[in-house]
């Protein structure tokens, strides 16, 4: 391959970041249509984002504290980030329409190449220093012949002189000023202006762009949770053409490592992360529709977890949710059978064990569940949308984790995910519902005693199938996070009060995003957005600005 030792430098560029205490300056070069080239096979990029600009794909890899060169794809607007540091940079390959940035701290580079280092703070010296000797030459300027002028000077010309300094003689001034003092001014400036430009923010919206993580084949539901506990939530994920779950550990920043699998049985499709043997470690739960069970997967320590023990189910589980509905302090397993029409419940009789399933009875197609105290009564309750009859069924808990027949409320066509919180900001929950074929999510507002208004619906893109329901922009009013599938992107509709929301406002994400969580994964206090994409096999995480 042929390589480039000729670069011209074009650009360097200074971003002081902090990471923990550790405050440095870095400078990357950026040399035009060439590729990063590695010295062996094995480099690759280990992110890849979509950005508008190059100057978003440098801010990029200067925000992901292992980068150390990206290059970008002009044609498709691809950044890819690189992180090897063994291989080290020793040749550039010539390739049209590819530009490539390097970080040059720690890094070797092609000869040619000039390393400059400025800090802002030094610009700013050396800017006060300049500004200080000037004040301090017009104040002392050759004192013995002012003081001459005083004693000796007629005080009426001097009052003349002071009204009428001659033109003349200030323009000779400003004609002779000195031509190496006004180039170090014009130098200071550019280096200024070059300065503030690369501080602008990476991004003038809710969200960054997403950044992308592989999963396996065809991700379906997806959980977020500390699983190796130190304190930096990790992701997990259920891949249904694949049959196995993907753990992603936080490794800081928002960023995460390459996946752990563990095998599941058949067609895995959601997944839920709560510690059900009470060890403080938190264990994985999959409904694994095909096989007609669910998995639970024993954390054993360091977020590594067991081989799954199955538990029966009925046809088609498509959803599980893991809550202590019968208040003996052990989370039970609560699943929707889709192909029977009912919801089983397995209790948790210890040590992560579960006894045979009780059903109660649903709607036509049970695709989801939520299970909230929705009454009042310190009894977790559960909340069903039923794809195939339109509707939504509510089952009150009476004690000891059974529960009366189902109240329905009518929903648009086809409901899937569903969210039960207060969003209205009455200590009542309320019911939020994505309608995949209505193109729409619904709004069910708590009356009282478990009971539900009318739906309300504000129109989403193609094919929602999934919701989140999180206060991200700090108003203190819950707001609706949606997963469009077909419209390859997510919807946030803000919460303006009173349980009313604005027109969603989207951010891309992969191909057909299919399960949505929202929680802060970088600990700056502003939640994220995690979607699973079905059709691009991977996670994408989209942090807030």
């Amino acid at each position: 391959m042929a390589s480039r030792r000729i670069c011209l430098w074009l650009l360097f560029m200074i971003i002081t970041y902090s990471v923990g205490e550790d405050t440095r300056s870095i400078l990357m070069s950026l040399i035009t249509d060439s590729k990063f080239q590695c010295a062996n096979t094995t480099c690759l990029p280990f992110v890849h984002i979509i950005t508008s600009t190059i100057m978003k794909c440098q801010m990029a890899c200067l925000a992901q504290i292992y980068c150390r060169a990206a290059s970008f794809h002009q044609s498709t607007s691809n950044c890819e980030l690189f992180t090897n540091k063994s291989n080290k940079i020793t040749n550039m390959a010539t390739d049209t329409g590819i530009t490539t940035m390097i970080v040059i701290a720690g890094t070797r580079f092609p000869p040619g190449y000039e390393a400059l280092r400025h800090h802002q703070h030094r610009h700013q010296q050396q800017h006060q220093q300049r500004h200080h000797q000037r004040q301090q030459q017009r104040r002392h300027q050759q004192p013995q012949k002012r003081q001459q002028q005083r004693r000796h000077q007629q005080p009426q010309k001097r009052q003349q002189q002071r009204r009428h300094q001659q033109p003349q003689k200030r323009q000779q001034q400003r004609r002779h000023q000195q031509p190496q003092k006004r180039q170090q001014q014009r130098r200071h400036q550019q280096r200024r202006q070059q300065h503030q430009q690369y501080q602008v923010t990476q991004c003038n919206t809710t969200y960054r762009a997403q950044t992308t993580y592989s999963a396996g084949t065809s991700p379906f539901g997806l959980a977020v949770a500390d699983v190796n506990n130190d304190s930096k939530p990790d992701i997990i994920v259920a891949n249904v053409n694949s049959n196995t779950i993907s753990v992603l550990l936080n490794i800081g920043n928002g960023t995460f490592t390459a996946q752990t699998t563990y095998p599941s049985t058949t067609w895995p499709d959601s997944v839920a992360v709560v510690d059900v043997n009470n060890d403080s470690k938190p264990d994985i739960i999959v409904a694994n529709v095909h096989s007609n069970n669910v998995g639970v997967l024993l954390n054993i320590g360091n977020g590594t977890f067991t081989a799954q023990i199955t538990y029966s189910t009925s046809a088609y589980p498509y959803s599980v949710e893991v809550t202590d509905v019968n208040n003996d302090g052990k989370p039970d397993i609560i699943v929707p059978n889709s192909n029977s029409n009912n919801v089983g419940v397995l209790l948790n009789i210890g040590n992560g064990t579960f006894i045979s399933q009780a059903t109660y009875s649903t709607g036509a197609t049970p695709f989801n569940v939520a299970v909230v105290d929705v009454n009042n009564d310190n009894k977790p309750d559960i909340i069903v949308p039923n794809s195939g009859s339109n509707n939504i069924s509510v089952l009150l808990n009476i004690g000891n984790g059974t529960f009366t027949s189902q109240t329905t409320y009518l929903a648009g066509n086809n409901p899937y995910g569903v969210v039960v919180v207060d969003i209205n900001s009455d200590s009542k929950p309320d019911i939020i519902v994505a309608n995949s074929y209505s193109n729409n999510v619904s709004v069910l507002l708590n009356t009282g005693n478990g009971t539900f208004t009318a739906q309300t619906t504000y129109s989403t893109g193609t094919l929602p199938l999934n919701v989140a329901v999180v206060d991200v922009n700090n108003d203190g009013k819950p707001d609706i996070i949606v997963v469009n599938y077909s419209s390859n992107n997510v919807g946030v509709l803000l919460n303006i009060g009173n349980g009313i929301f604005t027109t969603q406002i989207t951010y891309s994400t992969g191909t057909n995003p299919r399960d949505v969580v929202v929680v802060d994964v970088n600990n700056d206090n502003k939640p994220d957005i995690i979607v699973t994409n079905q059709g691009s096999n991977n996670v994408g995480v989209l942090l807030a600005c």
